[in-house]
């Protein structure tokens, strides 16, 4: 035999062992029992995995803020509560405490501080610029504060 005409027969060896190993048997009353217990160990083990884990954690409820309401109503409701103030407006609200201090609110661009330039509460000996106003903590929002 010639080197090419062994290759070729060795080639064709393979081709032949390949053939047969695709090649589809009838199965077997045993192959079947064995495949239809493997499904059934299948199915069991899965039931035996879910119950060992843990339970899910309960679903919050959903916000009830805009149940019952026409879309029109649920989009013109997130649309008010969307709104951000970004004017540059500044609004001064005054408040007169009960020992007569005067304290200004002043809001701009949605931050507010407070600042007092009276000098009723003069304590001698602490150094105070009466020229500019001092920053001072705020009274509560619920304060009798008038618009200035």
């Amino acid at each position: 035999m010639t080197s090419d005409t062994l290759r070729l027969s060795f080639a064709f060896a393979l081709l032949l062992a390949a053939g047969s190993a695709y090649a589809q048997q009838a199965p077997t009353r045993q192959g079947v029992e064995d495949l239809e217990k493997a499904k059934r160990d299948a199915v069991q083990a899965d039931r035996d995995w879910r119950a060992a884990q843990p339970k899910p954690l309960p679903v919050p409820p959903k916000d009830q803020s805009f149940s019952g309401d026409t879309a029109e109503q649920r989009f013109e409701k997130a649309a008010d509560g969307a709104y951000i103030d970004r004017s540059n407006t500044r609004i001064v609200d005054q408040y007169r405490s009960s020992d007569g201090v005067i304290i200004e609110r002043i809001t701009y661009g949605g931050k507010s501080y407070c600042v007092t330039s009276s000098t009723v509460n003069y304590v001698p000996g602490i150094l105070h610029d009466a020229s500019r106003a001092r920053e001072v903590t705020c009274p509560p929002p619920n304060a009798a504060w008038v618009r200035k």
